[in-house]
């Protein structure tokens, strides 16, 4: 694999909600997929499409927002993973109804699609920004909302890559990284310099619950 960083533009996002299935994997954002579980292409080819439309809305409309895929040139180009920063000058900045359901309102009904666990999934994203507003302090911050690298491509590098280049980004301006890590995603960041500062339990729904680490990469 010849893997390379680029900025990610809407229609690679297009691109990205026919990416799906178990054998080819998918670009569905982590929080999403620990949300909206699947079990059949049919599925897995809603969830994509729901989930990148949302990553789309975001892009082309939230100033703070900053994309970047990584793609194999040996593989034509094609995707492998993707990643979403965003650059807060003025601190932790307001999250607004992009975060949640993309250019609609998170209280439109059309805006989720059938079988989501919208009330778990609202009562997660309200828990965890308004726990950021105090372990992250108002500083200059770089914060990563969103990675993930197709599975069966996955152990090549790609999602460090998107780590590194946020950590350096966030470092040259001066800032602050932050993130919150899943379990089986903490040695990762740990390996661009991020410590844990603390610990966050969230409720999935359903019996579920993860525990998140919270991250901080200082400069």
């Amino acid at each position: 694999m010849k893997l390379v960083l680029q900025p990610a533009l809407p229609q690679d996002l297009e691109q990205a909600k026919s990416i799906y299935g178990t054998d080819r994997g998918d670009l569905v954002a982590p929080a999403h997929l620990a949300f909206w579980h699947v079990d059949n292409n049919e599925d897995a080819k809603k969830r994509a499409e729901w989930s990148l439309q949302q990553q789309k809305d975001q892009l082309e409309n939230d100033p703070f927002v900053r994309f970047v895929k990584v793609v194999d040139e040996e593989r034509d180009n094609e995707i492998i993973a993707m990643g979403r920063w965003h650059d807060f000058p003025n601190g932790n900045e307001q999250v607004g109804d992009l975060e949640y359901s993309g250019s609609k309102s998170r209280d439109d009904p059309t805006a989720w699609p059938d079988g989501f666990p919208k009330e778990a999934y609202l009562k997660f994203y309200d828990e965890c920004l308004a726990a950021r507003k105090e372990w992250q302090g108002n500083v200059h911050c770089w914060i990563l909302f969103s990675i993930v690298t197709r599975e069966p491509l996955r152990k090549h590098g790609a999602g460090s890559m998107i780590v590194k280049w946020g950590v350096e980004q966030a470092h040259t301006a001066g800032a602050v990284a932050f993130l919150e890590a899943f379990p089986e995603a903490k040695s990762l960041y740990e390996k661009h310099g991020f410590k844990e500062v603390g610990r966050q339990s969230f409720d999935l729904g359903a019996g579920a619950t993860v525990e998140v680490s919270r991250m901080r990469a200082d400069p």
